[in-house]
């Protein structure tokens, strides 16, 4: 396992988003999994937060590539979380893990052909993060036991 931290405010007047963090992904049909959240934002299919909450508990939160940026793109901030993303065959191929509002902890399998790169993307990120603005979208909710998962990671 690689694990690459990236500072969320590098300096105390800009936030790193979490559409920052996932920009430096490649494009993937991975299932993103949210395990734990607690966030400030919109969330998927008009859920207020306690919705939203069941769904995670419940363990159906579960996005697309699409879905999953579009969902960061509706938050203004992950106080702590765990997303994780898992390949056709349930392998989980990286972890990113928000902690108390100061940090992303993102490990990578190493068993992933993207590993390195991924992880030399997340360092470079970390020593300049460059940040965005929030952009307005609706994200794309994919309900749990019912996701077809096509294909393997990018």
């Amino acid at each position: 396992m690689i694990v690459q931290t990236v500072p969320m405010w590098p300096d105390r007047q800009t936030m790193v988003h979490p559409r920052d963090v996932l920009m430096l992904f490649p494009s993937n049909n991975w299932r993103w999994k949210v395990e734990e959240f607690d966030g400030v934002g919109r969330f998927p299919a008009g859920l207020t937060w306690a919705e939203f909450q069941v769904e995670v508990e419940s363990g159906i939160s579960i996005f697309d590539w699409d879905g999953l940026r579009q969902f960061a793109d509706g938050l203004d901030q992950i106080i702590d979380g765990r997303i994780v993303a898992a390949d056709e065959n349930d392998t989980v191929l990286v972890t990113i893990d928000v902690l108390d509002s100061t940090t992303y902890e993102i490990i990578i399998d190493t068993a992933w052909s993207g590993a390195t790169e991924l992880a030399s993307s997340l360092a470079q990120f970390a020593s300049a993060p460059a940040t965005s603005s929030p952009t307005d979208t609706t994200a794309r909710f994919v309900r749990g036991p019912s996701v077809e998962f096509p294909g393997g990671g990018a």
